[in-house]
């Protein structure tokens, strides 16, 4: 289905259900008049409205995994429309961040989540060029100093490209996974980066995988593909 298909069914799905609600208040409200109280149609009314909240509320992440090298960072700035991620030649996915759509005109921020915090640490907002700088010195702190602040993921909340005109992916999230080459090289507890990873191929609605032409041969592509393959028995 394309996007333009999916963003008609969703448009005809939430206009009929709405058109629905509206010829059920009025059976309820004539049938109220008449000393009918209707209950049962205020049950399928409000099971109704709970459906439609799902589908405008509704959450869509896709997982986007790479070797390092193959240009992840790169095609995820391309699809976002603005260079928010870090990318060096050295591993720069330190765990995994997540890409939260948000419409333009709200502020975008680059946030923290720390272990134990229950609230994110505010790294930087508003220009894009910032996020990217400050993204980038933070990532290079917690490679060489061990990640001593339990950092277990990022959020970036800025509009995507890709999905302006979607307002049936409003819930829109890309999700950015550390490698089998940065479980390799980090320096700190590769098993949680190894575990945060795989935990989004196992929970993400959609897995895109980014291949490098000239080294889709590598051992860490072929361990790569078979834990999508574990993982997502589906596929």
């Amino acid at each position: 289905m394309s996007s333009k298909h999916f963003q008609a069914a969703h448009e005809s799905i939430y206009s009929t259900g709405t058109r629905l609600l509206q010829y059920l208040e009025e059976i309820r409200q004539r049938r109220f008049s008449e000393g009918d109280s209707a209950k049962g149609l205020q049950s399928v009314e409000d099971d109704i409205n709970k459906a439609l909240h799902a589908l405008k509320e509704q959450k869509y992440q896709v997982a986007v995994i790479a070797a390092m090298k193959a240009g992840k960072s790169t095609f995820l700035n391309a699809v976002i429309g603005a260079d928010v991620l870090a990318s060096e030649t050295a591993a720069c996915t330190v765990c995994r961040t997540d890409v939260r759509h948000i419409e333009a005109g709200q502020v975008p921020k680059l946030l923290e989540y720390q272990e134990g915090q229950r609230r994110p640490v505010v790294i930087a907002e508003g220009d894009a060029g910032e996020i990217q700088q400050k993204f980038l010195v933070r990532t290079r702190e917690i490679q060489e100093k061990h990640n001593p602040d339990n950092t277990t993921r990022f959020e970036i909340e800025y509009p995507i490209e890709a999905i302006r005109d979607l307002s049936s992916l409003s819930g829109f999230t890309l999700v950015d996974t550390p490698g089998p080459n940065e479980w390799e090289s980090a320096n700190f507890n590769t098993v949680a980066l190894k575990q945060t990873a795989l935990e989004a191929l196992r929970t993400c609605n959609a897995i895109l995988f980014v291949l490098n032409y000239a080294s889709y041969k590598d051992n860490a592509v072929s361990d790569l593909f078979k834990d999508v393959v574990e993982n997502r028995q589906e596929i």
